[in-house]
């Protein structure tokens, strides 16, 4: 069925939005004020949405820029022609390469705003809004990202839209150049060590000048080891390699990871400040992709939490460290919890570098939220209090954590989310729990793209 649309939003998921009577259709590669025929295989009854590809552009709106990379977009009439043709299209590593960085912005805000009405029960109003913030740089800036091999080609590859259908990559707009260098050799230097992993993550270091991969391999015994050696000592930059090793496909790792070479880098915390120090990083162990973007979500948490030097302060979910030192520069005292693993490991290798703030952090091991409710049942002169807390947890969010902060007598508290939803639900139970919702923001960690980070303030009324 063909669609005349007029396209007038950006939706949460990143695609474009026009209506066709009160149906909404939702149109990938689209912006606002195009005018476009879209073509949908079936249309539900009633006015359920409907989901549509772009047929043709006929004529491009207000919020529409050229997008520069030749694997962005679809061949439709009125689009323009790739600048490189037979290269593959509809790369699902971007959604909004065509659309003004402002408009971008102004989408994550109402998608953050939206959840926090919708799901946390937080209307407009009943706390400050504060500007999102914008990345430093809209395109390359992402130090790190996850690959594909397309073995045919011997290419990586990202995918394309909703599809598990490769996209050869010839460049990517999104990663710093080191980075993009780095993934244009790999894939050739991969197939000539004779690996074929079912997952590649790559990480760059422009402070180190110099990058690591993870590889994700069916196994990683001694003939995969010397593969793997072979393969750094033949990429230029490439330092080491870790090896995940499991199943063909998808699913968790089933043994330890093996390290070859040395794939731990160093990045500056705050690339506009070299006297900010620099962070342990490593391919297999999270870390933000944005270090400019990152730099801005540090300095906006601490600046909400506003530490100061008699301040205790309890940091859950706490990784690798991301704001560990920061915290730890500032506050009396850090107690820092975050499951045992690598990212413990390279926290704490930093802060043994820090000097005398280091000696202000304590670690703990395990599950954050259970550590969290052990200290609250602490009784005594000795037990912990804390008057702070941030927390900074996964994508599936801190489920129980407004009665934890209420146990603890938590006076302030920052919460970090790269999830509206769960971010959304997580703040209504804390809002339950005592804490009012005084401020919120948006950061933009994924130009480009529908993701955004949010960050808020809790205070115990």
């Amino acid at each position: 069925m063909k669609l005349d649309l007029v396209i007038d939003d950006l939706a949460p998921a990143g695609e474009g939005v026009g209506r066709a009577g009160p149906r909404a259709v939702f149109v990938p590669f689209t912006a606002p004020g195009d005018r476009v025929l879209a073509e949908a295989p079936t249309v539900p009854e009633g006015d359920a949405p409907v989901h549509a590809t772009l047929a043709a552009l006929g004529s491009a709106g207000e919020g529409r820029v050229p997008p520069p990379c030749s694997h962005f977009g679809v061949d439709a009439p009125g689009t323009p022609p790739s600048p490189h043709p037979g290269r593959d299209r509809a790369c699902g590593g971007c959604e909004w390469l065509h659309v003004a960085y402002p408009l971008q912005l102004a989408a994550k805000a109402r998608t953050l705003r939206e959840a926090l009405r919708r799901i946390g029960r937080l209307e407009p109003g009943s706390h400050e809004e504060l500007a999102p913030l914008a990345a430093p740089s809209p395109l390359r800036y992402r130090s790190r990202a996850k690959f594909h091999l397309d073995r045919g080609s011997g290419r990586l590859a990202y995918f394309r839209r909703r599809s598990h259908e490769p996209v050869r990559l010839h460049e990517c707009h999104l990663l710093v150049p080191g980075l993009d260098a780095l993934r244009e050799a790999m894939g050739p230097a991969l197939a000539e060590a004779g690996l074929a992993p079912v997952e590649v993550a790559l990480e760059w270091s422009d402070h180190a000048g110099g990058g690591s991969a993870w590889l994700k391999l069916p196994e990683a015994g001694p003939a995969v080891r010397r593969r793997a050696e072979a393969l750094v000592g033949s990429v230029p930059g490439l330092g080491g390699v870790v090896l995940a090793s499991g199943g063909e496909g998808a699913g968790p790792a089933s043994a330890p990871p093996v390290v070859v070479g040395d794939p731990v880098l160093r990045h500056l915390r705050d690339p506009g400040r070299p006297g900010a120090g620099l962070q342990r990083s490593r391919p297999d162990v999270f870390q933000q992709a944005n270090r400019g973007a990152n730099a801005l979500l540090v300095a906006e948490a601490l600046a909400l939490l506003d530490p100061g030097p008699d301040d205790a302060v309890l940091e859950l979910f706490s990784g690798a460290g991301n704001f560990t030192a920061p915290l730890a520069g500032r506050a009396r005292s850090v107690a820092a919890v975050e499951v045992a693993g690598p990212a413990l490991d390279l926290a704490r290798a930093d802060l043994a570098d820090a000097g005398p703030a280091g000696g202000r952090v304590r670690f703990y091991a395990g599950d954050a939220l259970r550590i969290a409710a052990a200290l609250g049942r602490e009784r005594g002169p000795d037990a912990p209090r804390f008057r702070l807390a941030l927390l900074d947890p996964p994508r599936e969010g801190a489920k129980g954590a407004g009665p934890l902060l209420r146990d603890l007598a938590v006076e302030r508290a920052v919460y970090v989310s790269c999830d509206p939803a769960t971010f959304a639900r997580d703040l209504r139970a804390c809002a339950a729990a005592g804490l009012r919702v005084a401020r919120v923001r948006a950061v933009d960690m994924f130009p480009q793209t529908h993701h955004v980070e949010a960050v808020a303030l809790l205070v115990r009324d």
